[in-house]
């Protein structure tokens, strides 16, 4: 049975991409992880662990926006073909399972389809294990989906990238300026505005790291009009939550609707992403949402107030990233396509860390990494007890997600697939060891 099992655990996926740290919503680190998978094989390792595998075609001629909830269902069937090194599987196993004792899910997408991998389970007390369908955290990741609201509304004439922010603000709300220059949409969503990583009112009893759960509009226009710019707006790359949170606060007054209902109604409506949320029901905590954890205890998760969660708000499942994934990269055709190419396009220049030295941009939210003739888009995000990673390359129309339940101090998902990418950089995982 095992080796029948090993049979369907092979896979393959050509992409190139890395870097090595997010923004953390207890720390003012920065760093966007970049990472695609070239191949990837997890085997029976033990009957402690759990383990489950799938994949599914994607419907490449789909035309409208309609009937798309099953549209990346796994089945079981395999479309890959290599091992990943002993070595590699090795770690994994180590570092995620048996010492951070957490569970992660992977999902590999190209032409020919998807592919799903998972190991571990809910919790100590919930030993259901994970797959395709259950949620995780994707904190920063959901800045992606705040800037493609902004491209949507862009294209739409609604709004202007140019537009100064104070504009969708009350007018009794004071905007910081840069001796004149002031801040626009577009700052807000390509992280040159100016801003600090966090407004300083936001700690609770000013004890940096953490967050007032209460935090509302009033202590954020109060934490704004009390700022003082960093930096020239559109000058320099400074990684924000506080602009992003921002961001996604201005689209929703301007639209007259709440964040979450922003993001269903023009993002996940369209793509049939049925399980992305910000609010988890009862439920969903119990059976489908595992526990965060850190140097191999379980924590718990930190609340991210409401009227910044565009800067990290969202939690999904590998089914519904493969399905955001699969717009991206036009596998599927929707009328989102037009707001995912203007998201797609650079708009400055960054200085983002990566193993191989290329050329690194910021595009409306995305990270862009390019050698001048391939570019990878990517995105990570990490919050005490988790971390996310969505990266894709449009040209050659290949994609991975992986989402853990650990710590991006115990195991950085975006150097895992760096590594199993390029068959390369072993010292970034095994300094886990």
């Amino acid at each position: 049975m095992i080796e029948e099992l090993k049979s369907l655990l092979i896979t393959k996926l050509l992409t190139l991409y890395n870097s090595r740290i997010s923004a953390r919503f207890q720390s003012m680190a920065l760093f966007f992880i970049i990472g695609l998978f070239v191949t990837i094989l997890i085997s029976i390792f033990s009957t402690t662990v759990a383990f489950s595998i799938s994949n599914s075609a994607v419907n490449t001629t789909a035309s409208d926006s309609t009937n798309r909830s099953s549209l990346l269902m796994p089945i079981s069937s395999s479309i890959y073909s290599e091992q990943i090194p002993p070595k590699v599987k090795e770690i994994i196993i180590n570092e995620v399972i048996n010492k951070s004792k957490a569970a992660i899910v992977v999902g590999l997408i190209n032409p020919n389809g998807i592919k799903v991998f998972s190991f571990g389970n809910i919790s100590k007390e919930n030993n259901v294990p994970v797959n395709y369908n259950t949620l995780f955290n994707i904190d920063s990741v959901t800045k992606t989906f705040t800037t493609l609201v902004l491209a949507d509304m862009v294209k739409q004439g609604i709004v202007s990238l140019n537009d100064p922010i104070e504009k969708y603000l009350p007018s009794n709300v004071t905007v910081p300026q840069y001796y004149g220059t002031k801040i626009t949409l577009e700052n807000l969503a390509t992280h040159t505005s100016g801003l600090p990583f966090m407004p300083s009112n936001i700690w609770v009893n000013k004890n940096l790291g953490t967050i007032n759960p209460n935090y509302n509009s009033t202590l954020l226009y109060e934490g704004l009009s009390n700022t003082t710019l960093l930096s020239k707006p559109d000058t320099k790359f400074l990684y924000s939550d506080f602009g992003m949170g921002l961001l996604g606060h201005i689209l929703s007054l301007k639209e007259g609707v709440s964040y979450e209902q922003l993001v269903k109604g023009r993002i996940l409506d369209v793509l049939g992403m049925e399980d992305t949320k910000i609010d988890l029901s009862q439920n969903d905590i119990k059976y489908r949402f595992p526990v965060g954890h850190l140097n191999g205890s379980e924590i718990q998760t930190p609340k991210i107030p409401s009227v910044i969660t565009g800067a990290g708000g969202l939690h999904s499942t590998a089914n519904d990233l493969l399905k955001y994934l699969s717009a991206n990269l036009g596998l599927i055709h929707t009328k989102l396509a037009d707001s995912i190419a203007l998201q797609h396009l650079i708009q400055h220049p960054s200085v983002l860390p990566n193993p191989m030295n290329y050329s690194a941009y910021i595009a409306l939210g995305w990270a862009v990494l390019t050698d001048h003739g391939t570019e990878t888009i990517t995105h990570t995000g990490s919050i005490n007890g988790w971390n996310a990673n969505v990266a894709f390359i449009p040209e050659k129309q290949i994609g991975v997600v992986s989402i853990c339940s650990c710590d991006l101090s115990n195991m950085d998902t975006g150097a895992l697939d760096f590594v199993l990418l390029n068959i390369t950089g072993m010292d970034s995982l095994s300094t886990y060891n």
